[in-house]
Formats: structure tokens, sequence, C-alpha cells
């Protein structure tokens, strides 16, 4: 046999045929989780020290669900427990849709169409505008960046590290959900959090990302949250950002204009 048809046949066989051999392939590394005292920062993500209680910005807002993918400018009021202004702007910058809800009221404005909704704010008119299945407050409370945390034992909290990550395992009191939750070991801040129900579905994930220091607050500007159940997904990217120390409970109510047609939310 002549040498080049050998040499070719060796590579061949490691192009081709080698990595098909599975046990060849490098095994996907398991995260051991063993059990550990509650680090800090998952004591400091539960009391909310760090939440600021009001935020107005401008953020673009991204959304995927299995019946609608789009992407606005918003500029974004957000107070806890339960308040939000969102005015969703044109090209040009000029608010084209609003709405505003103070907990209670729930306002829909859109000045192209002269047409006014109020109704009662309920999960599934608030889900017409941003669509997770969530409460108010609980969708208030990932706008101002407060990570979310499962009612944990302390006693089954479990730890690991994976790279710059430390990967927190947490169990529910009544056993019915777990939750990942990962923090960045450098800047000692949560990226992203993963809740599962029974039978290890998974029902919200979340990260927190670019992480800036606006005032005396530490905030994440790129926040993202899914729910893999409904197939939706909300990305939040802030542009600009501020934090008052108040207010005002007017920006949370909204008057129809004069000769705009007022409908009831059904």
């Amino acid at each position: 046999m002549k040498p080049f048809p050998v040499l070719l046949s060796i590579l061949c066989f490691f192009l081709f045929v080698l990595p098909q051999c599975t046990h060849f392939r490098a095994p996907v590394p398991v995260i051991v989780y063993q059990a550990c005292a509650p680090p800090k920062i998952l004591l400091e993500i539960k009391e909310g020290k760090d939440v600021p209680a009001g935020l107005k910005g401008i953020a673009k807002i991204k959304v995927e669900s299995p019946d609608k993918k789009f992407s606005v400018k918003e500029i974004i009021i957000a107070k806890r427990p339960g308040c939000l202004r969102l005015e969703t702007l044109s090209p040009l910058g000029q608010p084209e849709f609003f709405a505003v809800t103070d907990g209670s009221d729930l306002f829909f404005f859109s000045p192209s169409e002269n047409k006014f909704y109020r109704g009662i704010t309920s999960p599934e008119h608030v889900s017409r505008f941003i669509p997770l299945n969530l409460s108010l407050e609980e969708m208030v409370s990932l706008i101002l960046g407060k990570v979310p945390l499962i009612d944990y034992d302390p006693e089954q909290v479990k730890c690991a590290v994976e790279g710059v990550l430390l990967m927190v395992n947490l169990c529910a009191k009544d056993g019915d959900s777990t939750q990942t939750l990962k923090v960045d070991t450098q800047n000692k801040r949560a990226v992203g959090i993963e809740i599962y129900g029974q039978e290890r579905s998974l029902t919200l994930a979340a990260e927190y990302g670019n992480y800036q220091k606006i005032g005396e607050t530490i905030f994440p500007l790129e926040i993202s949250i899914s729910m893999p159940q409904d197939g939706s997904k909300v990305k939040i990217s802030f542009k600009t950002i501020e934090f008052p120390s108040v207010i005002d409970p007017g920006e949370f109510k909204l008057i129809p204009p004069q000769g705009v047609e007022v409908l009831p939310l059904e």
C-alpha cells in the first residue's frame, strides 16, 4: 500500500470516526451540592436591603410569547408594593400607549385610538401588557431588581461552586418546590435564579446582568424573566434610570382627556 492512502486513512479516522465514539467524549460535569450554612448574600437577598423603593427610567422591553413577539421603548415608573406606570414610546419618542395602575385600579389609554379603558387590577388584565403569569406585586418586585426566593428551609441549604459562580440550592419548607440561586463570587451579586415545581418542572427563571452603581444603589440594568411552562419571556434593558426618594402617587392615576371615549376593561 502506498504511504499516502495510509496517512489519509489515519487522518479520516481521527477526524470522522473517533469523534463518534461516545466513550471518548468528555463527560458532562455534574454539580455536586453539599450542605452549607446560608451564605451572607442569601440572607441579604431575603431581607431585600439593597432593593430600591421605587424607580423612574427608560428601557427597551423585548417580549416573546406563543402568540406575540415584539420590542418597545418604555418609560417605566415603579413603586413598591404594586404601583406601576408604563408609557410606550413611538419611534419619535412620543407616548403612544399608557398602562397605569395604583395596585387597585388599572388604566389603559391609546391616544391614536382615542379610547380610554378602566378596570380593576387583576392578573388577567395586567398580562395584556406584560404577558407573565405573575401577580402585580411580583412583577413590580422583579422590575425593581429584587431576586425572588421561595420560602426555603434554612436547614436544607446546599452549595456548590461552578467556575466563578456559587450555586445555592434551596428547598421549600412545604417540599413542593426547589430553587437554584446563582451568585457571581467576584462581585457578590445574584446573576440568576431557577425555580422548580413538582417533578422538577422549571416554573420561573430570571437573569440579572450589567450591574451598575447609580448614586448609592447597585442595580442590574438588564433583567430577563421567563416562564417556560407558558412559553413567555420578557427582557428589560434600562437605558436611563434614577431612584427618587419620593414618587408622586398621582403618577399611578390616569384621568381620561376631555372628549375621549371611556370603556370598561373586560
